[in-house]
């Protein structure tokens, strides 16, 4: 889309989201684009507030596609009943495949739901904590935090202070905020680690920083890309 378009106008507005439209499916219908049918889906849910027809096309787009971050898309939609009915196990079923797919927020979502599923049913959870793993090792932030929580006070897996120290320094390299903050528990402390109160204060540093960061970001959809 090279041409020029008033953006102060409705008019203008109207025209260019109609056109970003028409190139969406273009990429998706004709060029069969996974990128493209992906940000068709995104474009019908957040600017055409068209849930049903998102979630057919990440639906289509994870089967077909093998497209990792519109299964993990669909499996929000079945999770919270967006677009389609709620089905909390077949949410599972494509978080678990955006988790094969090498996707650590998948793996994160599919470990909260067979949580509740297995603690539901009695059972151990063990393929939660195996997926919050999993998590974990595909640099999702989340689930290196919510593993360390399970290892600091022995929930769901066994209490292991050191593994909890290991899995919060790698939360916090990737920016975790609730990370950093445990780092600097556990150095002022000694759990699991030496104490050194001069990295419980840097760490402490960090955790205010990323904190910070987090709140000048602002979630903005990108239509012309």
């Amino acid at each position: 889309m090279a041409r020029g378009y008033d953006l102060t106008s409705d008019a203008g507005t109207k025209e260019y989201l109609r056109d970003v439209e028409i190139e969406y499916q273009f990429q998706c219908l004709d060029q069969k684009e996974v990128d493209g049918c992906h940000r068709l889906g995104e474009f019908l849910e957040n600017i055409r507030k068209n849930t049903t027809a998102a979630a057919a096309i990440y639906k289509e787009n994870c089967d077909k596609g093998n497209y990792a971050r519109s299964c993990l898309k669909y499996g929000h939609c079945l999770n919270f009943g967006n677009g389609v009915k709620e089905d909390k196990t077949a949410a599972l079923q494509y978080f678990e495949k955006t988790c094969k797919l090498g996707n650590g927020s998948g793996c994160f979502y599919a470990g909260h739901i067979d949580l509740k599923l297995s603690l539901a049913e009695g059972k151990t959870p063990d393929k939660a904590v195996q997926l919050m793993s999993q998590s974990c090792d595909l640099k999702c932030s989340e689930g290196c935090f919510i593993l360390a929580s399970w290892h600091l006070l022995g929930r769901y897996t066994d209490k292991d202070l050191r593994k909890a120290f290991e899995l919060n320094q790698k939360g916090c390299n990737l920016e975790n905020v609730g990370c950093c903050s445990n780092l600097s528990i556990m150095y002022r402390h000694g759990h699991g680690t030496n104490k050194d109160l001069s990295l419980a204060t840097e760490m402490k540093k960090r955790a205010e920083q990323y904190s910070a960061d987090h709140l000048k970001k602002q979630p903005v959809l990108k239509v012309n890309e």
